[in-house]
This record gives structure tokens, sequence and C-alpha cells, in this order.
């Protein structure tokens, strides 16, 4: 464990160390930020309330998401992608710590960083354009947390599912872009699931991408009741498990043909 945590440590430091990089990112974060309250300014045109959610819960809800977007920034694919290409997975996998651990560490020491370089300015900046985005209550924020958590390793875990498919295609490609339409478009992270049509929204809920931000945000805003936190929160669970069976699985299968093969 504390291999780990000082491969998490050397990432902090080394995200640290490029300022330029974290201050054009907040700029670009606070744009996005503006126009996305634009655009719900523009979409509630006075009204008080829409699908139960007024205008104010989705500036909150934007701010957030934007916050949360800067979190869940996952290098693991590109990290699985880079060894496969270089040949080096072999000797990766031979190694006493366990690769894939250190993968985790070192995004967990990425999201760290943000949350100190990145989060925290953003959340200053959105407090003075639209006014702190205050949770529903203490219980939300503690709910919120963690079910951000749990959303995170789901997140990770897609990711990482994702970076495995370089042992069978050596390059991600068009694969990397379609995922993060997929992520933007299902999880919630721009629009709410609630805005989607009832059938559509019934089948979303049963899949595991709203469950990175959709629920988190939901929950953070109060727009589910407690019995809808308890019962999504499950599913949640449910799926972080399923997908870390999956992982564990295929990396398992995929490591023994590179030690047979040679890489």
């Amino acid at each position: 464990m504390n291999a780990y945590l000082f491969v998490s440590k050397i990432r902090v430091q080394t995200a640290l160390a490029y300022r330029f990089n974290v201050i054009s990112t907040i700029l670009v974060q606070c744009l996005i930020m503006y126009a996305m309250s634009c655009f719900w300014t523009a979409a509630y045109d006075g009204a008080e309330t829409v699908s139960g959610v007024s205008q104010r819960d989705m500036i909150t809800y934007t701010t957030i998401s934007v916050i949360m977007g800067n979190l869940l920034t996952m290098g693991v694919q590109d990290r699985i992608a880079r060894s496969v290409r270089s040949g080096s997975v072999a000797l990766d996998l031979l190694k006493p710590m366990n690769i894939y651990g250190i993968y985790l560490a070192e995004d967990l020491g990425d999201c760290a960083a943000a949350l100190l370089q990145k989060a925290v300015p953003l959340l200053l900046v959105g407090t003075v354009m639209f006014g702190f985005p205050a949770p529903a209550s203490v219980v939300h924020f503690l709910f919120f947390l963690l079910s951000f958590a749990v959303g995170y390793l789901i997140n990770w875990l897609l990711a990482a599912l994702l970076g495995l498919c370089a042992f069978k295609t050596l390059k991600l490609g068009p694969l990397a872009n379609v995922k993060g339409f997929i992520m933007k478009l299902l999880s919630g992270s721009i629009f709410p699931l609630w805005f989607f049509p009832v059938g559509f929204r019934n089948v979303l809920e049963l899949l595991p991408f709203m469950y990175i931000y959709q629920l988190p945000l939901g929950i953070y805003i109060g727009q589910y009741t407690m019995e809808e936190i308890a019962f999504h929160t499950g599913l949640q669970l449910f799926w972080c498990a399923v997908l870390w069976l999956l992982f564990d699985v295929l990396q398992k299968k995929m490591a023994a043909a590179v030690l047979i093969q040679g890489g």
C-alpha cells in the first residue's frame, strides 16, 4: 500500500509542476461553465421549473458537473495502449507490483492534484458568477460523496476495459472517441437524463453510465428521494462489482496470452 501511495504522491507532484496547463484548463472550463449556464437560462425562458427541476438547481448541476469532469479524467486507457504498442507490457506484468494497481494509483494522484488545482478555483469562480452551488442538505452532500467515489471506480473500470482492447487492436483510435461521446451523452454530464423520453430514460437507468455523473449530481441538488437514492446506489454498487469482475477476468486472459506469446 505504501508503494501505491508513493506513486500517487509522485503524480500529484508532477501535476503541480505544469502551471500553464492548469491555468489554461481553468480558463476553458470557466468558459464552458458560463456557456452552459447561458444555455439553461435561455432554455428555461423564465419558467420556474422544468421536469421538476428549477433553473437555480440546473445552474448548480452545471457547476458541479464541470468540476466533476476535471476530477474524473482517466489516463489508464492511454497508459495501457502505450505499453502494448511499445512492447513493455510483458515486463510490466512481471513486476512485483500489480501494474493496474499502479495505474489506479496514478489516476488517483491526478484526481487529488485536480482537486487542488482545478476543482477549488472552479468552485470559487462559479460562486462569484452564479452564487455558491450549495447541496440540498448535509445528508445529500454525504450521499453525493459516496456516490461520486463509486462513480469514480465505475468510470475508471470502463476506461481500463477500453484500454484492454489495445491488446487486440494495438491502437484504440476511434474507440476512445466513441467512448467519450457515449459518456457525455448517456452519463448526464451535459444533459440530465430526466429531460429524455421516459422509455429511453428507463433503459439508460439500467446501464452503468448514468451512475458516473447523473446519480451523484441528482443527489447533490436533491432531485432524488431517499428511497430512490438507496435503490440507485444499490444499482451503482452492482455495476461497480460487475465491471470489476469483468475487468479481472479479461486482464488475466490478456496477461496469460502476452506472457505465453512473449509480448
